[in-house]
């Protein structure tokens, strides 16, 4: 997260980090870091005049999520199946300078499938969206570079 402090402080973007708990996954550490990076990254290009991203972190019996939630103008429900395509973008204009190449959801999108993971994305239009992946959960083997 502290990757992001200098566009929070200048620009009055708020990300918060929310997690119960320490947890383990059995994962390439540095394509799940481009995951995040990435998820994170297009919530804060749609993240609206409110400019908040949420990162939360859930434990469900076996599982982990993570999820990143913007406040932006959602995503309409028919356009849903499409943003996982190399190049698709939902608009073409967006109320935030970007920078970006229309390829990070699907990056994401090989990644998590790459892993074997759960992933999605819940949106309404006028509420933002919210992308998700679950992956197993892990125990502690000592092994840190295998582990997120």
């Amino acid at each position: 997260m502290g990757r992001y402090s200098k566009l929070t402080e200048r620009d009055g973007l708020v990300i918060t980090f929310d997690a119960k708990e320490d947890v383990y996954v059995t994962a390439d550490r540095t394509m799940l870091m481009q995951v995040v990076y990435n998820l994170i990254n297009n919530a804060i290009n749609y993240s609206g005049q409110e400019k908040r991203v949420t990162v939360r972190q859930t434990v469900e019996g076996d599982s982990v999520r993570i999820s990143v939630t913007d406040t932006g103008e959602g995503i309409p429900a028919d356009q849903l199946p499409l943003i996982w395509d190399r190049y698709y973008k939902v608009d073409r204009v967006h109320r935030r300078a970007m920078v970006g190449t229309g390829l990070g959801l699907s990056i994401v999108k090989q990644i998590l499938d790459a892993h074997r993971a759960y992933y999605g994305v819940d949106s309404c239009v006028g509420q933002g969206s919210t992308f998700w992946f679950a992956l197993s959960r892990s125990l502690p083997t000592g092994n840190r570079e295998a582990e997120l």
